[in-house]
């Protein structure tokens, strides 16, 4: 064979293993509302702050729902007189969901905010889960583990309560 031809073919059958891999990816591509991207949260250390380390670490993201909670959040649509409370509290969470990462203090006082006017919600463990999650990211520990105590008296059995018992007080000093 040529070395002409040799090359053309050598260049055909690149062309050729690219267009089955590009399928393949195309294929295995997954859309992206599906993706999720990590949050960054910044600590005192990676912000150079002068604080001294501490063995907590933050929470990670938001654990997944229990099966037993039913509100706004999670799909029952509002309905009746209580419509215009439950869009401020679907609001309330949802910017939650949005801040929490990026902007601790913000997520702190809406979280707080969430507390006071639906104390009795099914979403109130979520955001009290939110109370605590802040409170680790602004480094205010110990404040972190009172409410975490607090938490699990008044929500025991959620998988909020379950996610800062594993990650806020189990975590030794």
């Amino acid at each position: 064979m040529s070395k002409p031809a040799t090359i053309s073919l050598g260049a055909l059958a690149i062309v050729a293993l690219l267009a089955v891999l590009g399928a393949f990816a195309l294929h295995n591509k997954r859309p992206s509302s599906v993706e999720r991207q990590e949050p960054v949260v910044a600590t005192p250390s990676a912000m150079n702050l002068d604080v001294a380390p501490r063995t907590m670490p933050t929470l990670p993201a938001r654990p997944a729902p229990d099966a037993s909670t039913k509100g706004v959040a999670h799909g029952r649509p509002p309905a009746g007189k209580d419509a215009g409370v439950l869009q401020t509290e679907a609001a309330l969470l949802a910017k939650l969901h949005d801040v929490a990462a990026a902007d601790p203090a913000l997520s702190l006082r809406l979280a707080k905010e969430a507390l006071a006017r639906f104390p009795d919600s099914p979403d109130a463990p979520e955001f009290e889960w939110y109370v605590v999650r802040s409170l680790s990211n602004l480094a205010r520990f110990d404040e972190a583990r009172n409410e975490a105590h607090v938490m699990l008296k008044k929500y025991p059995g959620t998988s909020w309560s379950s996610d800062v018992q594993r990650h806020v007080l189990s975590n030794p000093e």
